[in-house]
């Protein structure tokens, strides 16, 4: 509604005789409806409400109700002039476009106006969609990614490598032997190691296996590595492989489900979908973003925290990242030391060599003990989403013609020694059944007499000292597979 300040532009034939004339001149209000008027009749001033008051030559037009049919007076509405009503919906003639010219000047304008507003909205909204697609890329790969590598914004670096290394696998025209599971295998494994064991020129033994990981996560990779086919790829199985993920299922896990696949999703592309999107659930499959909405959820997970650090550094000159020598620390990529690390990368010390003889006692009396009565601990025969992974990609890799070898890392002999009889059948039963698959070997070092507690780091990792004899242990094995 309009307000008696506003400006009504009138008019009158002279100044004695106070008439409402329509804006044109063509019409005089006479009460109760419009009439002609006298010919001469001219717009000399304005009625603001109260007052008439002398036109100013910049004013101009007048106040017309929404649906284009009234004429605020200053006081009331009321009908439009006939010349108007004509302009307004048909201009038939070229004389009501003359005779209403300041009228459709300003309808013209508005019509321009609409017209030019729409194409602006349009492009408004094109520019927004390019720079919020073009940031939105720039966020996940300038800011999230290079933050998640150094480990500034999570707990360690690796949780961001799996497809960046396959990429690289393929690229490096050699001999490939790649090994891939949980931080068993991680704290196992020694690439430069066994390659200097071999001796075999031309040949590079990668680590790629990722802390608190298992089959159910570790599938996503499947189609990247068949891409990059490798010679070999060693694939952890041990009892910590097969236990029911639907059973086990908290808070703690669908947290750990979310970090290590809303990651996952921000390196992969759609080359790398497989058989695997029918076995997640509904609950992880939600974290993969396989669509730009996804896509877009799976970056706000890590952005949040990735602009605060990227923030912090920029403005105080600080960094969350670890040193460079921290275990959680990831080289880039890009950086001189990546293709290195994928083979040797930095271990914690050991834990068991930094207790005095109060936490090493209750380490063999409460968290040995408790340790063989979890899941991971306890082996199913079948039927879990971890032995479905690992069906699909042991199956896989074996139908493309890549030698699968079956890793069961050691554990330590004060572990073994709390088991049940039979405690591990399942994970026997296992190795078993994924054999009969083409191609597959196994190696089982779970029960070799020859581990030692000095090899451990805990009851299920191996320290320094482990690792050097899993390298002098496992290089023959190799060897003599790409012999063959």
């Amino acid at each position: 509604m309009f307000s008696n300040s506003s400006l009504v532009r009138l008019f009158r034939m002279d100044a004695n005789h106070e008439k409402l004339v329509s804006p044109d001149g063509l019409f005089i209000w006479k009460g109760n409806k419009w009439i002609e008027s006298p010919s001469g009749t001219t717009q000399t001033f304005n009625w603001n409400g109260s007052n008439w008051e002398p036109i100013n030559p910049k004013d101009g037009g007048m106040v017309l109700s929404p649906d284009s049919e009234n004429l605020w007076t200053g006081k009331k509405w009321i009908p439009i002039p006939p010349s108007l009503h004509d302009n307004l919906t048909s201009k038939k003639t070229n004389q009501n476009d003359k005779i209403n010219t300041r009228k459709s000047s300003f309808g013209n304008h508005n019509k321009n106006m609409i017209n030019i507003n729409n194409i602006e909205i349009l492009k408004s909204m094109i520019s927004g969609i390019f720079i919020f697609f073009v940031t939105t890329s720039m966020l996940s790969s300038q800011i999230i990614q290079p933050l998640l590598y150094d480990a500034s914004i999570v707990r360690v670096g690796r949780y961001a490598l799996t497809f960046d290394a396959w990429d690289t696998i393929e690229d490096d025209e050699a001999i490939s032997v790649v090994g891939i599971g949980s931080s068993m295998l991680q704290y196992a494994l020694d690439g430069n190691c066994v390659e200097n064991e071999m001796n075999l020129e031309g040949t590079y033994v990668y680590n790629l296996a990722i802390p608190g990981s298992m089959p159910y996560i570790e599938m996503l990779q499947t189609e990247a590595a068949v891409k990059a086919s490798p010679d070999i790829i060693m694939i952890e199985v041990g009892p910590n492989s097969l236990w029911d993920v639907n059973e086990f299922s908290n808070d703690a896990l669908l947290n750990y489900f979310e970090l290590r696949l809303t990651i996952l999703s921000l390196m992969m592309d759609g080359d790398d979908d497989g058989i695997w999107l029918d076995i997640l659930r509904d609950s992880e499959l939600s974290f993969i973003a396989n669509s730009f909405d996804k896509e877009f959820k799976a970056e706000s997970v890590h952005a949040d925290d990735a602009l605060e650090e990227f923030l912090r550094r920029i403005i105080l000159d600080d960094s969350s990242a670890p040193r460079e020598v921290s275990a959680a620390y990831v080289p880039n990529p890009n950086h001189e030391d990546w293709h290195s690390y994928l083979r040797t990368q930095k271990w914690l010390y050991s834990k068991l060599e930094l207790m005095d003889e109060e936490k090493r006692m209750e380490w063999e009396n409460s968290t040995v003990v408790n340790a063989v009565r979890k899941g991971v601990n306890n082996p199913e025969h079948y039927g879990t989403l971890n032995h479905e992974a690992l069906e699909y990609m042991v199956s896989r890799f074996s139908e493309t013609g890549i030698k699968v070898v079956l890793v069961s890392p050691p554990l330590h002999p004060l572990l073994l020694e709390e088991l049940n009889p039979g405690q591990y059948d399942g994970h026997n039963n296992t190795l078993e059944n994924l054999s009969l698959n083409d191609n597959v070997e196994t190696l089982n070092f779970i029960w070799e007499d020859y581990w030692v507690d000095d090899d451990f780091f805990d009851h299920n990792h191996l320290d320094r000292h482990g690792r050097e004899k899993f390298c002098e242990v496992l290089a023959p094995y190799i060897s003599s597979y790409l012999e063959n």
